[in-house]
């Protein structure tokens, strides 16, 4: 499938622990999980839709789940989100094994938002 900029991407949910997290979705609903590293499992659900279980708070300060907008350029975007009332809450940061980039936003509502990249 192919996600178009502006398309969601990715979600991530937070996990006080990692294999409950794993176990309880897993049991209920057939996903399955793998390792990417310290605090984090990708899950993919019997559809094929993916994401994340993060234990890591930091600089969540609501532990709630977050999806991940795709942009071609997450410099860019993030200007422009501060242009129309959105506060960057982390700046691009690289995610590491050839999965691109992200950052996180809070909107003017206060959600917090992910964006994802490829470079």
């Amino acid at each position: 499938m192919v996600i178009p900029n502006g398309g969601i991407c990715h979600q991530e949910i937070y996990a006080r622990d990692l294999t409950e997290s794993s176990r309880f979705y897993g049991d209920l609903f057939g996903w399955t999980t793998s390792p990417h590293d310290a605090g984090y499992l990708f899950w993919k659900d019997p559809g094929g839709n993916t994401g994340g279980f993060t234990t890591a708070g930091a600089p969540v300060t609501n532990p709630a789940a977050t999806f991940y907008i795709k942009v071609g350029n997450i410099t860019d975007t993030l200007e422009k989100i501060k242009q129309h009332g959105g506060v960057v809450i982390r700046q691009k940061t690289e995610i590491g094994s050839g999965h691109g980039y992200y950052a996180l936003f809070r909107d003017p509502a206060g959600n917090n938002v992910g964006l994802w990249s490829a470079e």
